[in-house]
Order: C-alpha cells, then structure tokens, then sequence
C-alpha cells in the first residue's frame, strides 16, 4: 500500500487522501472484493468499496498494461467496478479513497417469539421499525431461523444516547415477544468493531450457507408490504434448511 497526498484525474481538481493498494494484499482488495462490488460494514456511510475507486491498474488477456479511469478507457473501468472480477483483465493495484475511521454505534438485538403467529406479527413490525433506522443511516443485518430472529445493527459516527433510546422504545412497544439479547455499545474505531464482530470467523467463516440480499432505504420506506411478504417467505426457506441455511438481509 502506498499513500497518495494528491490525486488528479480526469479533468477534477486534486482529490486528497487515497491509497495505492497492490494486488498482493492478503485479503484480495484488488481482486474479488473490488470487483464483486464490495459491500461492508460501512456501507451507509460512504456507500461500497468500489464507489471509491478512482483507477485501475490493469494488464489486459493481450498482454497491454493499461491506466483505467472513469476518462481513460471508461468501458473497462465500468466492467470492473462491480461487474465480478476474473473475466477483463488482471488487475495490478487500485487507486482508492480513504477516510480517517468513523467510531461505531453498534447493537446486537435477537427476538423470539412464541409461535408462528406472533412471529409473523414480529416480522411485520420489524419491517415498520426499520425506516427509524434508516434515517439514521444504520445497517442492518437480519437471520432468520425458526421462530426466532437475530440482528446486528451498525452506525458509523451515531450517537449511543439516540441508539439505547431507539431500541429500548421498539423493546416497549413489542412486549409479547421475549428478547434473548439487547446490547448497545459505543466502539471507538471501526478496526476495533470488525475485530469484536468478525475475526471470530477468521480465517474460514462460519458453517453456514448465506443467502444475501442488499435492500434500498426506498424499500424499507416505501414497499414495506412487498418487504414484509420477501421476509416471511425466506423465513420460510430457513425452516427447510434448519441450521445450515440462514438467510442474511443487508439494508
């Protein structure tokens, strides 16, 4: 990884504060996470990885070394940021935005309910829940699995006081339901959040299979039917697959 002061492309004044970062770097940044369209636990924040990318570094299957960028063979920078990587070109480094790290505002939320109707009533109002998330720029993750629904909630730079209050009003309202868990916590950089979430399941992951999806703030607004009937239906898939299938709902 190199660091670059300033950065000029494409006609744009100086962009300040990027990274060079080579295709050698363990976790594949140039390769299958760039080019799979990169979403993260940031997301909400500063919007996917490969938003940020400014240009390519590329080799091409004849052998041609090759500058991509929005200006500068435009077709292939387009490929590239999202389009699954492996079928362009190899990619040699990548020139990126980067962003001094954001504390994080995150909460582990798990709610049970007691039998398939109140877990349908659960699910809707989860569903009509979510847009208070929204507007405070939350990501959500939810898995689904018989009658019980676990969550994890991130918010780069929230505030914790607004964080408790909100999750303690859904707690009021929803007293039917038993909660097996409920924390809100206050971490002071996002490294320090993915160490507590996610190197747990490092380096080989979980035994499980994910089924992903990435769901708009318009939905979560607007079609909040249509979100409720996509939720019951995975819940459904869940029972069929028991312990080996979760699906896993990133918004």
């Amino acid at each position: 990884m190199t660091l670059i002061p300033q950065y000029s492309s494409c006609g744009s004044a100086n962009v300040t504060n990027l990274v060079r970062l080579g295709a050698g770097v363990q976790w594949g940044g140039t390769g299958g996470f760039l080019q799979g369209g990169s979403h993260s636990l940031l997301s909400s924040w500063k919007g996917l990885g490969v938003d940020q990318v400014l240009e390519y570094d590329v080799v091409t299957e004849d052998g041609q070394r090759k500058i991509v960028s929005p200006c500068q063979n435009s077709d292939l920078f387009y490929a590239l940021s999202g389009g699954v990587g492996g079928t362009y070109d190899v990619v040699v480094s990548v020139v990126l935005r980067i962003f001094r790290s954001p504390h994080i505002i995150g909460t582990l939320l798990s709610i049970e309910a007691s039998n398939e109707t109140l877990y349908v009533t659960l699910i809707r109002d989860l569903v009509r829940f979510l847009p208070k998330l929204a507007d405070g720029d939350w990501v959500r993750y939810m898995s689904m699995g018989d009658h019980k629904i676990s969550m994890k909630y991130i918010w780069p730079n929230g505030y914790l006081n607004v964080g408790n209050a909100t999750f303690s009003e859904f707690q009021n309202n929803n007293t039917d339901f038993v909660f097996l868990a409920k924390t809100t916590a206050f971490i002071p950089s996002f490294y320090e959040a993915y160490k507590l979430a996610l190197t747990p399941s490092d380096p080989t992951g979980y035994n499980m299979l994910l089924g992903s999806s990435l769901i708009p703030d318009t939905v979560v607004r607007n079609r909040q039917n249509d979100l409720i009937q996509l939720f019951l239906q995975m819940k459904r898939l869940s029972v069929k697959a028991t312990s080996l299938l979760i699906n896993h709902v990133a918004g």
